[in-house]
């Protein structure tokens, strides 16, 4: 197919849309002619609402599911889990650093 004609068609096809919109939005929406033509624009308009509304409910459904997400990685565990997790070596909460257990040593060796 050659791409110049295919351009020309729809552009003839455009021009006849456009008259269509104008002729019909002039007063003579009750004719039988624009009947029909109101009844594409009217599917149309639906298609797009419905589309939209599909698009919306679609970002909503994923920040709920990020949300949820988020909320099942932040719950607390129980104690049993907790101790399986408790940190060891030199990080740890109940670590003494070196300096401390210097000081400790140096007392007990005076005593």
């Amino acid at each position: 197919m050659d791409p110049g004609k295919l351009i020309a068609q729809l552009s003839k096809d455009w021009e006849w849309f456009s008259f269509l919109a104008q002729y019909c939005a002039g007063g003579n929406i009750g004719k039988p002619f624009c009947r029909e033509f109101m009844g594409w624009a009217l599917a149309a308009a639906a298609l797009a609402v419905a589309l939209l509304a599909l698009w919306i409910l679609g970002r909503l459904w994923r920040a709920l599911r990020s949300w949820m997400h988020r909320r099942m990685l932040a719950r607390v565990a129980d104690a049993g889990t907790m101790e399986k997790h408790v940190w060891s070596g030199y990080d740890s909460p109940d670590a003494v650093p070196s300096s401390e257990q210097r000081a400790r040593k140096a007392g007990d060796s005076e005593k």
